[in-house]
């Protein structure tokens, strides 16, 4: 039987082409990435009509820098629980939040590990979400070479979008 995935994101989704789930997870799966580049949580709000119309048992949320960017921390929490309930409960589907990398951009770092914080919260006592930290496995990176070109400072690179894949690819899996 097929799992169903559908990617939710803005521009570091649309930009990986699907964090490559497709290739990384194999023909039981069908993966659809709707990501839009400059999306927040409220645009999809605004356009959840669209998420609706694609069958989807695993939504995954990758969401947070252009919120970090245009609201801060405000409605950050609310925003994205009627995200996750609208998600949840159209489909009886499971949400799949991200927090997501700092970035190299210094003045979201702060705002973007709030609302990473919020995500945490919000999968505590909640079966229907899980996380994966992406925001860890950044921080925590010790290889060679940078995740972020100096040009962008938002958007990782190619070993920054593999790392990424691979953390959601052993998630969905189990690994």
């Amino acid at each position: 039987m097929q799992r169903r995935i559908t990617i939710v994101g803005d521009s570091l989704g649309q930009w990986s082409d699907g964090f490559g789930l497709k290739t990384k997870l194999g023909s039981e799966f069908t993966v659809t990435d709707i990501s839009v580049a400059g999306y927040t949580t409220e645009d999809w709000l605004q356009n959840k009509e669209q998420m609706n119309e694609i069958p989807t048992d695993l939504w995954i949320i990758e969401l947070g820098t252009n919120d970090a960017m245009v609201y801060g921390t405000n409605t950050y929490e609310s925003k994205t629980k009627e995200l996750i309930s609208y998600l949840e409960s159209s489909q009886n589907s499971k949400v799949l939040l991200t927090a997501i990398p700092l970035t190299n951009m210094s003045s979201i770092r702060e705002t973007i590990r709030t609302n990473n914080q919020t995500l945490r919260q919000l999968k505590t006592g909640n079966s229907g979400i899980d996380l994966v930290e992406i925001e860890s496995i950044f921080e925590s990176y010790s290889g060679n070479l940078p995740l972020y070109s100096i040009s962008d400072p938002i958007h990782p690179n190619q070993i920054g979008y593999e790392l990424m894949g691979e953390a959601y690819r052993k998630k969905i899996l189990g690994i």
